[in-house]
C-alpha cells in the first residue's frame, strides 16, 4: 500500500517542479492581481485570466528564422489585419525589466455587436520572440489596462 509523501519528500517534489517549469522558458514576468494563472495552456508559456474573461498571455517561440523586431512586428501586424480582421489602433516603444526595447501593438475588433482590445508585445532576442497577449471585452478590458502595462513592465528576459 502506497502512503502519502513525507512533508520532506512533498517539498523536495515541489521545488523539482518548479525547477523544470522555471529551466524550460526564458523569461518571468510577475502575473497581474485579480488574475489567475492556468495550467496546461499547450500554445502558451504562460496564461492567466480574470473571472470575467481577460486574458493575458506569453507566447515564447524560437527566432527561427531569425529576423529582427520590425521584421516580425510588421509579420504579425499583418497577419492579425489582413487574416484575422484586427484594426491597428496604436502603437507603442516599450522596454523590459531588463532593458530590452520592444513594441506594443493594440488592436480593436468588432465581434457582433461586442467591441474588443487586443494588445500584443514583442521583444525580440538572437535566439528567442516573446510575444505578450492580452485581451478581453472592451468594458472588462479597459478597466484592467494599468494591471496589465504594470504586469509587461515586469517582464524580465533570462
Amino acid at each position: 500500500m502506497l502512503g502519502l509523501p513525507s512533508s520532506r519528500t512533498a517539498l523536495a517534489i515541489g521545488l523539482c517542479s518548479l525547477l523544470i517549469s522555471a529551466c524550460g522558458h526564458h523569461f518571468q514576468m510577475v502575473t497581474p492581481n485579480r488574475f489567475v494563472e492556468l495550467d496546461d495552456q499547450h500554445q502558451y508559456a504562460m496564461r492567466a485570466t480574470t473571472p470575467d474573461g481577460v486574458v493575458i498571455g506569453v507566447r515564447e517561440i524560437d527566432n527561427d528564422p531569425q529576423g529582427t523586431l520590425e521584421f516580425w512586428e510588421e509579420a504579425l501586424s499583418n497577419h492579425l489585419r489582413l487574416s484575422e480582421g484586427y484594426a491597428l489602433l496604436d502603437s507603442i516603444e516599450v522596454q523590459a525589466a531588463t532593458g530590452q526595447s520592444g513594441k506594443q501593438l493594440r488592436f480593436g475588433r468588432d465581434e457582433g455587436e461586442r467591441p474588443y482590445h487586443y494588445w500584443t508585445t514583442l521583444f525580440v532576442t538572437d535566439d528567442h520572440i516573446f510575444i505578450i497577449e492580452a485581451g478581453g471585452q472592451s468594458e472588462t478590458f479597459e478597466p484592467m489596462q494599468g494591471a496589465i502595462s504594470d504586469a509587461i513592465s515586469t517582464f524580465r528576459i533570462d
